[in-house]
């Protein structure tokens, strides 16, 4: 008969406990030696595994969107590191016989993200390995291979609990509400070097103040505050979808989105804009306001900001103005060349890299990346001898979606990639289609924001290393919002659900 090993949780958590406590005190006798501190530290941690594996999940999902880092060599995401550890408490949880911890819940889903993992794992062999800059080898591209495996191990063990329908709304707040954390660096700003300091090592600041000491207010781009603000209107749509925001009775929802949209503008990125407004119109089709009176309040309050942008624009703040720079209206000569001049050298760059795509369409290129070639061009372009975008090319930043995958994965990664983006709406669209009431206001924005990613990255703008995550956290979080768990331990907490769902 085959056996099986299992711990109980209790007796592991003892063993763990016991040695450590006797290690401890002894350590604790000579605190000023460097090896002692570092096996404390070591023991802190060990402690924190019970901790962890009862937490993990709910880590995971806060820290997904956060946008904080890690005051480690290398400055890895925080997502990243609970996507690591949360792997290897599902395999102890596993271990200890807990049958809610689960690695694979969908089945369409894993497939393909399994086949991408394969493929990166072999382009990374072929072409050097994953090559780490910390180790200042004297070649770099590690960090990205370390962001696409993060991505797929936080797939699975985002799925890998079920959130009941009642907390269901907690946990999408927990998902998109952090994403205000991104705004930190410039709140610490305020109040001084010593609060921009101790922010730092966790929200790298992303911006000059000695740059931006001469410039005005509408004249800063102000990234993170962009970026805040996008978090924010996600969990608005979410929340409470386009017909709550629309509903009369609640206009400081409708207030609150209009601010929202604003702040997301003041960063001076097109994608912004175009992202956020596209979501928002999809989620108004999903949810079949077209067929409302709602219909004709939507179209009168786009027809009055499109007057209002015709003879104002031009009055705008610079980041605004450049935000709308793609729409035909009359602007600031200096946001229209600013606008130009960002389209023209991607232009440029997309040219020169389709010259790339049969040379590494079998074999990917990967990320390895010489130090000597990022010097080569870094000096070539101080000097007027390169084009002000072959520093992005080198570093195999090409701001294309899917130039990023066949360059760099070849024609079998972007297959893979194709494969999960097709699964994924199919999933969703059956789990929208599927949904019980209490959670299709949430599957309706995940289907509509997932399908809107989508269409952006395969046509205006993508990077495949920095992007997966995007896809995998929507994909990761449905499967936990809508897959109960099976055998024993199910929990029949959304009868709306069907079992197609699962494959």
């Amino acid at each position: 008969m085959a056996s099986t090993f299992s711990v109980t949780r209790k007796h592991l958590i003892f063993g763990i406990c016991l040695p450590l406590a006797l290690l401890l005190g002894y350590l604790l006798a000579d605190v000023q030696d460097p090896v002692s501190v570092l096996i404390i530290i070591g023991a802190i941690f060990a402690l924190s595994v019970p901790l962890l594996m009862k937490w993990y999940h709910p880590l995971l999902v806060l820290t997904w969107n956060m946008g904080a880092f890690v005051a480690l060599p290398g400055r890895p995401a925080l997502w990243t590191i609970f996507a690591f550890l949360g792997i290897l408490v599902l395999i102890l949880n596993r271990a200890t016989g807990d049958e809610r911890a689960r690695f694979s819940a969908v089945s369409s889903l894993t497939m393909p993200l399994v086949a991408i993992l394969v493929i990166v794992i072999f382009t990374a062999v072929a072409t050097g390995g994953i090559n780490l800059g910390i180790f200042r080898s004297g070649e770099m591209g590690g960090k990205s291979y370390f962001f696409v495996i993060a991505a797929i191990v936080g797939y699975f063990v985002l799925g890998s609990r079920f959130i009941p329908p009642e907390r269901a709304r907690f946990y999408i707040g927990l998902f998109f509400l952090t994403g205000l954390c991104a705004a930190t660096p410039r709140v610490a700003a305020l109040f001084g070097d010593f609060a921009l300091n101790l922010v730092s090592p966790f929200f790298g600041p992303d911006f000059d103040p000695e740059y931006e000491a001469g410039l005005s207010f509408g004249e800063i781009r102000l990234r993170s505050v962009a970026v805040a603000g996008t978090a924010a209107f996600y969990w608005l749509l979410a929340r409470h979808g386009v017909s709550g925001i629309l509903n009369f009775r609640q206009p400081w929802w409708a207030l609150l989105a209009f601010i929202l949209l604003g702040v997301g503008m003041l960063g001076g990125y097109r994608s912004i804009g175009i992202i956020m407004f596209s979501t928002f119109v999809v989620l108004f089709c999903l949810e079949g306001l077209w067929r409302t009176r709602a219909a004709f309040a939507f179209i009168g309050c786009i027809a009055i900001t499109c007057v209002g942008l015709i003879g104002f624009a031009d009055k705008l703040p610079f980041v605004m103005q450049r935000t709308l720079s793609f729409l035909p209206l009359k602007l600031d000569p200096a946001v229209k060349f600013s606008a130009e001049v960002s389209s023209t050298w991607r232009l440029e760059m997309w040219q020169h890299a389709v010259t790339e795509v049969p040379k590494y369409l079998f074999k990917g290129k990967g990320y390895k990346i010489s130090m000597d070639d990022i010097y080569m061009v870094s000096y070539s372009m101080r000097q007027g001898n390169a084009a002000n975008w072959e520093g992005a090319f080198t570093v195999g930043d090409y701001h294309n979606g899917p130039l990023t995958v066949l360059i760099i994965f070849g024609i079998y990664g972007f297959a893979g990639f194709l494969w999960l983006i097709i699964a994924g709406i199919c999933y969703l669209y059956r789990v929208r289609r599927d949904s019980p009431p209490e959670l299709r206001q949430i599957n309706n924005f995940l289907f509509g924001t997932f399908l809107v990613q989508s269409v952006y990255f395969l046509f205006i703008y993508g990077s495949f290393s920095n992007d997966l995550f995007k896809f995998t956290g929507i994909l990761g979080l449905s499967v936990a919002l809508n897959v109960p768990y099976e055998g024993k331990t199910a929990v029949e907490t959304a009868p709306g659900l069907q079992p197609s769902l699962q494959s």
